[in-house]
C-alpha cells in the first residue's frame, strides 16, 4: 500500500504547532457550549501548514448537535474565499465530543474524505473540557495494479506549542 499522506516535502507530517492560548480558546468554547458538539476550521500559513496560525468557529447546524456537527456553509465558503485572496489555508477542522471521547468516532471515519486533512477533537463533559486529540487523515492506496483499493485512517499527531 502507498501512503499517500506521508508526501510531504519534508516536513514532519505528524508535529503540528498550535498556540498554547489558541489551544485554550477552543477547549474553552467547547467547555462553554456543552453538550453539544462545536465547530470550527483549522487555518494556517501556506508556507507553514503544520502551524496553525488562527482558527474560524462555525455555527454547528446539524440536525442533533448534541451528537454530531456539521459547519456552517456560509462560514465555510465566506473562510474559502479569505483564505484564497492570502497567504493562508484551511488545514484542517476541529469540533468537540460531549461524550468525554477523543478518539474519532464512526461519522469521523465516515466524514474524512480529503487526505492529509487535520481533525482536532476535544473530548468535554459537564465538568469541562478533557483531553485533545489531533488527527491528520492519511489515504493509503494498493499498490497492485488495477486493484484501486484506498484506506482511509486517521493517523494520530504530535500538539506542540
Amino acid at each position: 500500500m502507498k501512503d499517500r499522506g506521508s508526501e510531504n516535502n519534508g516536513q514532519n507530517q505528524n508535529q503540528i504547532v498550535f498556540s498554547a492560548r489558541l489551544h485554550q480558546e477552543v477547549r474553552d468554547l467547547a467547555a462553554l457550549h456543552w453538550p453539544e458538539e462545536v465547530c470550527g476550521l483549522l487555518i494556517a500559513s501556506k508556507d507553514s501548514p503544520n502551524r496553525i496560525g488562527r482558527v474560524v468557529v462555525a455555527r454547528n447546524v446539524a440536525d442533533d448537535p448534541q451528537k454530531t456537527f456539521e459547519i456552517d456553509p456560509q462560514t465555510l465558503f465566506d473562510t474559502h474565499r479569505a483564505v484564497r485572496t492570502s497567504n493562508e489555508t484551511i488545514v484542517g477542522c476541529f469540533h468537540s465530543h460531549p461524550n468525554g471521547n477523543v478518539l474519532p468516532s464512526n461519522t469521523d471515519r465516515e466524514r474524512a474524505d480529503e487526505d492529509g486533512f487535520l481533525w482536532l477533537i476535544i473530548a468535554t463533559t459537564h465538568t469541562g473540557a478533557g483531553a485533545s486529540g489531533m488527527y491528520r487523515i492519511v489515504h493509503q492506496t494498493s499498490d497492485v495494479p488495477d486493484d484501486g483499493a484506498t484506506i482511509r485512517y486517521f493517523q494520530r499527531c504530535k500538539l506542540t506549542e
